[in-house]
């Protein structure tokens, strides 16, 4: 084979810089040098028919018969990514692990196809040992890595993935099985595939999809700033972004250290991403189940629709919360049972007001040696006090035990959309101070912040000795809530207010322990403790202010849910009315909002105020003395908050409602006790066999400043197990 100058040169360009192309120029340039078939073959570690076949194909039709032609059927274009995916999901049974030519007959490759992709990925896929490498420009071993966020636009896409192989170890837990990776990789690759960018690496080295600056340079797409608080929490950690297309920047906020690579043509973002997913499954499977529904809920909500807006994910707190919850019982040892016990006297006599100790035994069915030595414990320690010896007519005198009020404080905060109110309770539930910060919807968090610190201190100082038995703060605010960071997020009617870090900004100015729950929540845990649910270990609490909230109180402790935001009661008025969207959601009830409800239907009644400016408290007053608009317009809100209480009663089926909150005053109360106290006894389907008695809340209008406090107590004293690794069942 004879080749000229011209020849060599268009050769050599036709080659230059293009991945498997340098092997076929080379089979032509020892043709015309005279090499032979064999020794061609050996200097470039291919087969003699491979070498054969290149020069006959030149010989026959030039450079286009240098082009590589898939045979019939395989993929003119390997995507990479879920080449290797697939080899870690596996095979059907019962194999357990790919052989190179059963995955290639499956993927429709060729055996050196896969075997050339295998090993630029450095694959190993025992059965026991799984192991890959991301061959990009800093190679990056794919043992153990999390998937922290993704996002794409039309012209470029990236990712962030936590290296920490260093930090794990072994796994703990048992993988995913062969079936759960198939089936979680088959649904997460079809919808990521529908959020696939334009640019997406291996359509890249096909097309130009990337609009180039004068210098002929992609720009870097500028990517989606990262919140404070995920960027804070990783920051320490080995960050990796890997983009493609023109998204070299990545996201815009991570911690300084994060290593940047770019994508080969040959790795797809869609694939990649997934292939992350289904690493996680491997190594933290409870943990990645939560990740990956996470992700695929993004993606499908985002689906066909990167031209109107880019695509967005980030790992957040929830996931890792649900994978550390305890799945099962666990032993409890002899001083968890110990203080069980205490707790266990503390509530008998707490619910009681004062018991003798021979009332408390027959309470708890704890032994009599048991309860003198737990008494005697609580009296040295100042939690209990003995009062007057009481005689029963024959033998010995009993002696009540009561608590000691001052023996411990608690400070509660309300944070409302209409002012701030902070209580100092003592351990029996007498409110020592009270202080109300009115506040609008554009007040600076900051000043507000600011003002609850020096209330609290100077309330403190001036409880004196009772101020320094305080246990700690308890918040309550509207949700929802990120219990897990302590965060408000999005409170409606305060929006100033957003992802506002309200535990950890008050535990850092005030140096003390901060407990922050939903507002109705925190109001049912008041209730049980100090007012009209303490003696009773179900019911259910009705909270109404600017919004409408419930909260539950269920087998003896509170219920909050999986994140701490149980409760939402405007759904379950939207479903038993029939209010709907179109798509089937519940629409907004403008009644879930008594307060500005009941001012709404007062004034297009026609009653009005002397100043101009009608109230809540105006028409409350206006209901007080008979005023029928005023009346009206109370009933009319109530009856359709009924509906929504029917629905609680019926999916808690507990026979105790407790009504009350900023909205229920006591002289409208009764208003809004008859309209629910009718409907729960009336619609619910189980109405033959449990009668609801629905009582006023003891608490009402500072029930969740009240209750917040109540919460501190309830952390400290209420009768909870605790196992041997310090989880709260």
């Amino acid at each position: 084979m004879s080749l000229t100058d011209e020849d060599l040169a268009e050769l050599r360009a036709w080659a230059a810089g293009r991945e498997g192309r340098e092997t076929r120029c080379a089979i032509v340039q020892h043709a015309a040098d005279g090499m032979s078939v064999s020794d061609s073959a050996r200097e470039l570690d291919v087969s003699r028919p491979t070498v054969t076949a290149w020069r006959q194909r030149y010989a026959a039709h030039g450079l286009a018969g240098l082009e590589h032609r898939p045979r019939s059927g395989r993929p003119a274009r390997i995507d990479e990514s879920d080449v290797i995916a697939a080899t870690f999901a596996g095979p059907p049974p019962p194999q357990h692990t790919w052989s190179a030519r059963a995955l290639a007959d499956h993927l429709g490759l060729s055996h050196t196809a896969l075997g050339r992709v295998w090993h630029r990925w450095k694959v190993r896929h025992g059965a026991s040992d799984v192991s890959a490498v991301l061959p990009l420009d800093t190679p990056i071993a794919c043992r153990r890595l999390e998937l922290l966020a993704a996002w794409a636009r039309v012209d470029g896409a990236a990712f962030v993935v936590i290296a920490e192989a260093d930090r794990h170890g072994s796994p703990q837990t048992r993988p995913a099985t062969a079936e759960e990776r198939r089936m979680r990789y088959a649904g997460l690759s079809a919808v990521m595939r529908r959020v696939q960018p334009e640019d997406d690496g291996v359509e890249a080295t096909s097309r130009e999809a990337v609009r180039r600056g004068p210098d002929g340079s992609a720009p870097p797409v500028s990517g989606p700033l990262l919140p404070a608080r995920l960027a804070a929490r990783w920051a320490g950690r080995r960050l990796h972004v890997i983009s493609w297309g023109s998204a070299t920047g990545g996201p815009v906020g991570l911690p300084a250290g994060a290593s940047r690579h770019a994508a080969t043509a040959s790795m797809s973002w869609a694939s990649t991403v997934c292939l992350m997913a289904q690493l996680e499954l491997r190594h933290q499977p409870r943990l990645a189940r939560s990740v990956l529904d996470s992700l695929t809920d993004a993606a499908r909500e985002q689906a066909g629709r990167l031209s109107d807006r880019p695509f967005w994910w980030v790992r957040g707190g929830q996931e890792a919360a649900a994978a550390l919850r305890p799945s099962g019982h666990r032993a409890f040892d002899q001083p968890a049972l110990g203080s069980f016990n205490e707790k266990l006297v503390i509530e008998s006599v707490r619910v009681a007001g004062s018991l003798s100790r021979i009332d408390i035994a027959e309470r708890t069915g704890l032994t009599p040696q048991a309860i003198s030595r737990i008494t005697r414990n609580l009296i040295t320690t100042g939690i209990l006090v003995e009062e007057t010896r009481r005689p029963t007519g024959t033998g010995k005198p009993r002696v009540p035990l009561r608590l000691r009020p001052a023996a411990a404080c608690a400070v509660g905060i309300h944070l409302d959309p209409e002012m701030i109110t902070v209580v100092l309770v003592d351990l029996c539930g007498g409110t020592r101070a009270r202080r109300v910060l009115p506040v609008t919807a554009g007040s600076d968090p900051k000043s507000c912040l600011d003002w609850i610190e020096r209330t609290i201190t100077r309330t403190v100082e001036a409880a004196g000795s009772l101020g320094q038995s305080l246990l700690g703060v308890g918040v309550a605010a509207p949700g929802p809530l990120d219990v897990h960071e302590g965060i408000l997020i999005d409170p409606p009617l305060w929006a100033s207010w957003s992802d506002m870090p309200v535990r950890a900004e008050l535990s850092r100015i005030l140096n003390l322990p901060v407990t922050l729950e939903k507002d109705a929540t925190a109001a049912t845990i008041g209730e049980q403790w100090i007012g009209a649910g303490e003696s009773s270990t179900d019911f259910v609490y009705l909270y109404l202010g600017a919004g409408a909230g419930s909260g539950a109180f269920l087998n003896g402790d509170v219920f909050r849910g999986a994140s701490g935001n149980a409760g939402e009661f405007g759904e379950l008025t939207a479903y038993a009315l029939g209010l709907v969207t179109p798509d089937g959601g519940p629409r907004m009830v403008p009644e879930c909002a008594p307060m500005s409800a009941v001012v709404a239907r007062a004034a297009a009644a026609g009653l009005s105020a002397p100043d101009g400016e009608l109230t809540y408290e105006a028409v409350c007053a206006a209901a007080v003395v008979g005023d029928p608009r005023a009346v009206d317009a109370i009933q009319d809100v109530a009856r359709i908050v009924a509906r929504g209480a029917v629905a609680m009663t019926d999916l808690y089926d507990t026979d105790l409602m407790i009504v009350g909150g900023p909205a229920v005053p006591p002289g409208v109360a009764e208003l809004y006790l008859t309209e629910i106290s009718t409907a729960v006894n009336r619609f619910p389907v189980a109405r033959r066999v449990r009668p609801v008695r629905v009582t006023y809340s003891v608490l009402s209008g500072s029930a969740a400043a009240v209750g917040a406090a109540a919460s501190v107590f309830h952390t400290a004293f209420a009768p909870r197990l605790r196992t041997h690794s310090g989880a709260s069942p």
